[in-house]
């Protein structure tokens, strides 16, 4: 069904009010309320991107895993996430965003606590793939409910502060949490989000269906559907496993070749679908194009260092996993305390301006981490690395869905919304696939001729770091250019094409 026949079907019974329901929406102030249960859906898929990062040694001895399916619990995560965005947004605005939030969060709930109760590498991989395909509708239909309830610019860029920061501060208090729980019973990383869940799917139930109304539209692009999904894990699956495979594998460049050939068939097809999955014209607007290239390029920068870091402070300066998730706690707090800053600050200066703002701070991160030394202190190399690492990622994570979103019609929220999250869990898997093969090669090289392990592994690091100036230019190029012309939410100067 195309754009023009949804408006024409629903004219008549929208015609008495399209100049009140604006103002009704703005007004009500449990849209606030809103913004709380979606951010804390959103904070749980958040920690369970990373809390595994710090559990390596606790779950290979708890229920005796192989080195494989230590990988496999963040890949097979990060896989079905990524691969399934694109779908789970569509839904969302197929089935109505209410019913796929909660469809999603009560399968995330369910998938939460079989983790916490496996016995096994089978069961606990099993459950932690429900929680990928559970986020895949879940973070599309929560960033689609605050497009369509925040109706007011300036609002909606505070409530993207919010959201944005939310999962910086997910990222980096999963690994706090990893940590602590590390050290007692593993089982409560999981379970924890089990009475979280319960919390939140009440008050969605309470709040969301009285501020969001649902569009409900007819799912008939099947083979869109099809191509994408397959492309998608299939490209997902080729990053992801990169690092074990190497780049020029076999299974890595099959994997590649499969996700080229199902995605050039996806765009066929959407190019001539009557109700296509996904639009093509959103890739038109350069807010969307712009807004996804920031979301790829800070989770490929992000992620790395949630990965990477603990290795060194683990492995070289003998960090406990508590206290290697507490030395993340300056970029939590960080994250919280300029969010609200960086909220207002979005509608003065415009997102270009705190996008290239963030990524400078991100600039000063990679100073700090190319130069990791062998022994420091935490004053020394830790704590400016991770505060500058705050400061940065809050520029960034609220600049950026502030210009993918800025386009959004209540027709493609949940779209556009999967696409600016799969870019992200796309990114976060490239970024992680990168540097985990950088650093590999370089400890084999270092290795090889003579070096300590220690010694492998910081010069290893060194490179993976500098790998990551690429993202940094890039981030730059798209600031420059994506953000082009965008002053501020809402204002009347902005003109983009």
């Amino acid at each position: 069904m195309t754009t023009e026949s949804t408006e024409a079907r629903l004219a008549p019974a929208e015609a008495p009010v399209p100049q009140t329901a604006p103002a009704v929406a703005a007004a009500d102030p449990r849209r606030w309320w809103v913004l709380v249960v979606i951010s804390f859906a959103q904070f749980i898929i958040a920690i369970d991107a990373s809390v595994v990062n710090v559990m390596g040694p606790q779950l290979q001895h708890a229920i005796h895993l192989s080195t494989p399916g230590l990988q496999w619990v963040m890949n097979i995560y990060v896989l079905l996430f990524g691969g399934l965005l694109l779908l789970g947004g569509r839904l969302s605005d197929v089935a109505g965003r209410k019913q796929m939030f909660l469809g999603g969060l009560v399968l995330f709930t369910l998938a939460s606590l079989a983790a916490g109760l496996a016995h096994s590498e089978g069961q606990l991989l099993t459950a932690r793939a429900v929680q990928g395909i559970a986020a895949a509708a879940l973070s599309p239909a929560s960033l689609s409910i605050l497009v369509t309830t925040f109706t007011d610019p300036e609002e909606r860029s505070k409530a993207f502060g919010v959201w944005g920061s939310v999962i910086g501060v997910g990222a980096s208090v999963g690994t706090i949490i990893g940590g602590a729980i590390g050290n007692s019973d593993w089982r409560w990383a999981f379970w924890i989000n089990v009475p979280v869940g319960v919390l939140v799917a009440a008050g969605a139930i309470a709040l969301v269906g009285r501020s969001v109304r649902n569009t409900v539209r007819e799912a008939t692009d099947t083979l869109g559907a099809l191509t994408a999904t397959g492309g998608l894990v299939l490209l997902v699956y080729g990053i992801v496993t990169s690092s074990t495979h190497g780049w020029t594998a076999g299974q890595t460049l099959g994997s590649f070749a499969g996700a080229v050939v199902l995605l050039s068939v996806f765009l066929v097809v959407e190019s001539r679908s009557a109700a296509p999955l996904l639009p093509l014209r959103l890739f038109r607007s350069r807010t969307v194009v712009a807004g996804a290239l920031g979301e790829f390029l800070t989770a490929a920068f992000m992620m790395p260092l949630f990965f990477l870091i603990p290795l060194y402070l683990q492995d070289v300066s003998g960090y406990s996993p508590l206290r290697t998730g507490l030395a993340w706690l300056p970029t939590s707090v960080g994250l919280m305390v300029l969010a609200p800053v960086a909220s207002q600050l979005v509608n003065k200066v415009g997102p270009r301006a705190m996008y290239l703002l963030g990524t400078a701070f991100l600039a000063g991160v990679i100073g700090v981490a190319i130069g990791i030394p062998l022994h420091a202190s935490y004053v020394s190399f830790m704590l400016p690395l991770s505060a500058l690492f705050g400061a940065g990622l809050v520029f960034c994570l609220i600049a950026t869905p502030v210009v993918g979103t800025a386009d959004a019609t209540e027709e493609d929220a949940g779209t556009t919304s999967a696409l600016l999250n799969a870019s992200t869990q796309i990114g976060a898997a490239f970024g992680i696939a990168v540097s985990v093969t950088l650093l590999n090669n370089r400890m084999t090289h270092e290795l090889t001729h003579g070096a300590s392990a220690q010694t492998a592994l910081v010069h290893g690091l060194r490179v993976a770091f500098i790998g990551l100036v690429v993202m940094l230019v890039l981030s730059i190029v798209n600031g420059l250019v994506g953000f082009r012309g965008l002053k501020r939410p809402g204002s009347a100067e902005r003109k983009l094409s």
